[in-house]
């Protein structure tokens, strides 16, 4: 005895069903930003040894950022080259907050107005940190390296507003 036929509608209606109970594609972007955002949490909490790892071993950085006008002959321009690894500012102020403000988390890093472009191996995320008199620009170059996405370069900058 031969079991019946589904009818076609029988048969579309499992398949969307199979479509339902399938995980949503994830986006290019969707690796980058989740590697972005867990970044952001373990510097939130100063967390050096997560910050530390997110880090790719070829990374690089520019570690200063001028927040109010100084006359040019109090900058060194030495101290806004790109340097190796994880920025010297940061580390500073992942050991410090703990030291002086109540967390964790020791601050608020969520970034606004993010955007993650990311092509293959790689994705630059660009994001806003909002502060009540500056806008602190941040961007992020990720690289994938054995599945695992790693900060590359982070570029800072700060503008304080003029009022």
């Amino acid at each position: 005895m031969t079991e019946p036929r589904p009818s076609r509608r029988a048969a579309l209606a499992v398949g969307a069903l199979g479509l339902a109970a399938a995980p949503a594609a994830s986006a290019p972007e969707d690796g980058p930003r989740a590697a972005l955002l867990a970044f952001l949490k373990a510097f939130e909490a100063c967390d050096l040894p997560a910050m530390e790892a997110a880090f790719d071993a070829e990374a690089t950085s520019f570690d200063r950022t001028i927040l109010s006008p100084v006359p040019p002959q109090q900058i060194r321009l030495d101290d806004y080259l790109r340097r190796p690894g994880m920025p010297a500012g940061m580390r500073r102020l992942a050991q410090d907050l703990p030291r002086h403000a109540p967390g964790p988390p020791y601050q608020d890093l969520t970034p606004h107005d993010l955007m993650v472009q990311a092509r293959g191996d790689m994705a630059v995320c660009s994001f806003h940190l909002l502060e009540p008199h500056a806008l602190s620009r941040r961007t992020v170059v990720l690289v994938r390296r054995g599945g695992t996405w790693k900060i590359l370069h982070i570029h800072a900058s700060n503008v304080r507003d003029a009022g």
